[in-house]
């Protein structure tokens, strides 16, 4: 794990359809926690947390808090082959298509 020790790991889904194992001994061995969150779940029973949470991810962004890590930029014209680099998973990062 990339964790450092006592680090959080979160599981928010899969996007390969394929549950990984997480293996106990670097759970043990680096004093990870392991948390679960479906996050659609927190519309039915607390919809203030994801008003919340949303509110603030969007202000650090304008504050250029958060820098989200762009793999690749691509021309409108050239869509096709950003979503073939989403397919094969060769993006490293976001891609961006411009307009």
């Amino acid at each position: 794990s990339a964790c450092r020790p006592e680090g959080r790991l979160l599981t928010i889904g899969f996007a390969s359809g394929e549950v990984p194992p997480i293996p106990a001994n670097l759970l043990l061995v680096k004093n990870l926690s392991v948390i679960g969150l479906y996050w659609g779940g927190y519309l039915s029973f607390a919809p203030q947390i994801l008003t919340t949470s949303l509110r603030t991810l969007f202000d650090w962004f304008a504050e250029d808090g958060l820098r989200p890590h762009i793999s690749h930029e691509l021309p409108f014209d050239a869509y096709p082959d950003g979503l073939n680099l989403l397919k094969t998973r060769q993006a490293t990062g976001k891609v961006v298509i411009t307009l």
